[in-house]
């Protein structure tokens, strides 16, 4: 690193908590603009911040952007800012922390011009070295990092970032083998593995935003607290309390302080759908989910919607232990097969038939011939196939009450004259188990979940049910235990460590898994647009045939907006909306 004040020390950070248009790649290109494109997206009209809007929110238990963990609805929305935002919808990438990029004629190495101008909260410059610092604590090993569940490393594979995935790994603790340096406090420069057409686009992810080095060097928590708080975003904490609310104020360092719409937002965390209704209703919030039914039975709510189309999949993930014939893919297909996806989007209007992991309504690319079919005389077959006369009972945990669910148990009873059971657990507890093997072997058990995220194929087949999630859930219960054991052997070396669980993983998975890996890996390097869409197309539905993760729906987002509100540009990416584009009307 060019500025050597703030060293990482591996190890040394904790998880801060539980739970398109992108330049072609041809010839040296130059995406400038950065007046034009802040223009374009603002908000506000050149007069700065005024007025408060409020919205429901769930609980925010984290503000740290490198873990996975609820940071993800808020941190990038107004509180930090990346190299880059995307557009509203989500397709394009346009300059934020970094003003301007080039690319090399080879797609490989891609050069920001950081912003002129643009100050921490404090005072300090957003420099190039800072964003350098930045990558380095997201990519420092702490142990989190072996899954995509709470805590865990924020990073994606997918950026493709030359030695990235490997110093996370503890591989190395060689930095100069990561594709990172910045060569002044102007300049940086990132150097991918293989060209990647969706590197900008993803550099909006929330994992990629910029912290405050000096504010974290200690490596503790309190950083994340109001009183404390440096950040480089349109808004800075004010107040928070994890279960009531959290509360932002306009930055006035902010570089685009001037088209910022809004002086305050408050989220107000922890309201059930009544209370979000009546709070609406008495004009007590502003920006509030919405459910479907309500709006439909409703006319007065009709013209208040905002809606976005494919912003999650909802799905079922096969858990370890449990009925050992959850490990035979011919059960894991019938499963799936049995299901009415239809029937199940019909329950709410923003949802449509889940029939792949990669939600085909909005990812480009998108072909029909890795949907699953609904077939339950061919379920039954495939079950009666792997010597099953009788099907298991099947057991769905889940974090709340959801119609789905009750649908979802009747499609399964019928189809294979079997009991299931609905395990509703609290969110806390649902979030811990998912990751550990049910015990009773009886019963095949299920999680259900949702994903979201930016709509490109490589998102959703590199970083969402990405190749490691999968060959860990395809490993048997033994596996993933001794492989649990190699993660907390306190004797082994980050490297010896590295190198035992990438031989433990590669050779305990299913093979169809590894095979899935391959292919998504090759796919990330292909640089022809037909070909590169092709041989994603091919791991998505090796992924889809294994089915350890079964789609379910493809569901929208809807979200109330009250009339005096402008601004809210529902996105299909986990912030969903961007606060400094929001202005209200108090008058």
């Amino acid at each position: 690193m060019t500025d050597n004040r703030f060293m990482i020390t591996r190890r040394l950070f904790l998880g801060g908590g539980a739970a398109g248009a992108a330049v072609a790649l041809g010839g040296c290109n130059f995406q400038g603009g950065s007046d034009s494109a802040a223009d374009d997206a603002a908000g506000g009209d050149g007069s700065g911040p005024t007025g408060t809007v409020r919205m429901s929110m769930g609980s925010i238990e984290s503000l740290d952007p490198h873990y996975v963990n609820n940071a993800m609805l808020v941190v990038p929305a107004g509180l930090l800012e990346g190299l880059t935002f995307s557009n509203d919808e989500g397709t394009e990438a346009i300059p934020a922390a970094a003003e301007s990029w080039e690319v090399s004629d080879d797609g490989l190495t891609y050069t920001f011009a950081m912003r002129q101008g643009a100050t921490w909260s404090n005072g300090d410059p957003v420099t190039a070295p800072d964003a350098e610092w930045c990558f380095q604590r997201l990519l420092t090993p702490t142990g989190a990092g072996s899954n995509y569940a709470a805590g865990a490393s924020s990073y994606l594979n997918g950026l493709n970032i030359k030695g990235a995935s490997e110093f996370l790994g503890a591989e190395t603790d060689d930095w100069s083998t990561v594709g990172i340096t910045a060569p002044d406090d102007s300049t940086l420069q990132i150097e991918l593995a293989s060209p990647n057409s969706d590197f900008l686009l993803l550099l909006s992810h929330y994992s990629m935003v910029l912290v405050h080095p000096p504010s974290l060097e200690d490596g503790g928590q309190e950083w994340m607290q109001p009183e404390n708080w440096v950040g480089n975003g349109a808004y800075v904490p004010e107040f928070w309390e994890p279960t009531t609310s959290l509360q932002m104020v306009a930055n006035d360092a902010y570089w685009d302080y001037e088209n910022v719409g809004v002086q305050t937002i408050e989220l107000v965390i922890g309201m059930d759908e009544t209370a979000r209704a009546a709070s609406f209703d008495a004009g007590e919030i502003d920006i509030t989910g919405a459910s479907a039914t309500t709006v439909a039975e409703r006319e007065d709510l009709q013209e208040l919607v905002a809606q976005v189309d494919g912003y999650s999949v909802r799905y079922l993930q096969r858990m370890w232990g449990g009925h050992e014939a959850s490990s035979d893919v011919r059960v894991r297909q019938a499963l799936s097969m049995a299901i009415d996806r239809e029937a199940i989007a019909a329950i709410k209007s923003t949802d449509e038939a889940g029939t792949s992991l990669v939600p085909g309504n909005v990812v480009p690319g998108w072909d029909e011939s890795i949907a699953r079919e609904y077939d339950v005389d061919g379920a039954r077959a495939l079950m009666a196939d792997a010597g099953l006369d009788q099907v298991p009972s099947l057991r769905i945990q889940y974090n709340f009450e959801d119609p789905w669910l009750s649908v979802l148990a009747d499609q399964w009873q019928e189809a294979f004259d079997t009991d299931v059971t609905i395990d509703i657990l609290e969110s806390g507890v649902h979030s811990d188990t998912r990751w550990q093997p049910y015990e009773d072997d009886s019963v095949i058990s299920l999680y259900g979940g949702t994903f979201s995220g930016l709509p490109t194929m490589t998102n959703w087949v590199n970083n969402i049910f990405p190749p490691s999630y999968v060959m860990q859930f395809s490993m048997s219960t033994a596996d993933w235990l001794e492989y649990q054991e190699i993660q907390a052997e306190e004797g082994l070396s980050d490297l010896d460590r590295a190198v035992a669980l990438d031989e433990k993983l590669r050779s305990s998975a299913d093979p169809k898994a590894v095979e899935f890996a391959d292919q998504a890996a090759e796919a990330m390097g292909i640089l022809d647009d037909a070909e590169r869409t092709a041989a994603y197309l091919a791991a998505a539905q090796t992924r889809e045939d294994i089915s350890y993760t079964i789609p379910i729906s493809w569901s929208g987002r809807m979200m109330l907006v009250a009339e005096n509100v402008s601004g809210f540009h529902l996105r299909p990416s986990p912030e969903y909306a961007y606060y400094k584009h929001l202005t209200v009307d108090e008058a």
